[in-house]
């Protein structure tokens, strides 16, 4: 056998012998699409930062209608919003502290989420009341 088959086959044991004892987890595997800052404006879905999202505090309930959830994945460095399903007038926001300002409104057949902000920048979740417009916002994180 020639020495780079050798070390080869030597090289794919290894690596076999390492996913099959689960020292390798699943989120190695499937490593975010982002990361921090580079999450800013981003969908937490598609950079796959969902899977390990987690609520921060309480929900955010106003006057009624769908609560609005903020949303953290400690993988991605990143935080959005959650709006449980609804009617499409209620409306959600993730604040950056003198920066951006990420919408999301309701929809009837499943929660919806809206854009990522990088946990670095202070940040915080809202939600808007349909009687009078105002805004219920949770505390900077």
């Amino acid at each position: 056998m020639s020495s780079s088959l050798r070390t080869w086959m030597t090289a794919a044991a290894a690596a076999l012998s390492i996913v099959g004892s689960g020292t390798v987890s699943s989120d190695a595997m499937a490593a975010a699409g982002c990361r921090g800052n580079a999450c800013d404006g981003k969908n937490p879905h598609t950079t796959r930062c969902d899977q390990d999202a987690r609520n921060l505090g309480n929900p955010i309930r106003g006057e009624g209608g769908p609560a609005v959830r903020l949303r953290v994945s400690s993988r991605c460095s990143a935080a959005w919003v959650l709006i449980e399903k609804g009617d499409h007038a209620w409306k959600g926001r993730i604040d950056i502290r003198g920066g951006r300002t990420y919408h999301v409104n309701a929809t009837p057949g499943r929660p919806a989420y809206s854009l990522m902000v990088g946990t670095s920048h202070a940040y915080r979740a809202c939600k808007q009341d349909l009687s009078d417009g105002a805004w219920s916002c949770g505390g900077w994180h």
